[in-house]
């Protein structure tokens, strides 16, 4: 699930080939978890991660510069249909995305 969540995480980047600041990747990581958590039918309001992306811009306010975009709305509806696309059946719940150690760790529920 990890794999399956940096995956889509990378597509969210301008330069995927690079390391993204830790605002960025945390950003991409979570959008990518809401993205999953919608395209399986899950409602998830906006006010469940505004805040989250909003203490991310305080501490770093040029991580969007790392994203294609800083439509957060836009990118998730992008990483939704990429879900839908490359993992139709796989209805797993994410509770839980981040990293650690630099790398992405996932937990989640069948």
């Amino acid at each position: 699930m990890s794999v399956i969540l940096k995956e889509m995480a990378l597509t969210t980047l301008v330069n995927p080939e690079t390391a993204p600041s830790s605002e960025a990747a945390g950003a991409a990581l979570l959008m990518s978890q809401v993205a999953w958590q919608r395209a399986n039918g899950d409602d998830f309001a906006d006010t469940a991660y505004a805040s989250v992306l909003a203490e991310m811009q305080k501490t770093r306010p040029g991580f969007w510069k790392e994203l294609k975009s800083a439509d957060v709305t836009g990118l998730i509806a992008e990483l939704v249909a990429y879900k839908r696309r490359h993992y139709p059946y796989d209805m797993r719940k994410v509770v839980a995305c981040g990293t650690f150690e630099n790398k992405v760790r996932v937990e989640w529920t069948n």
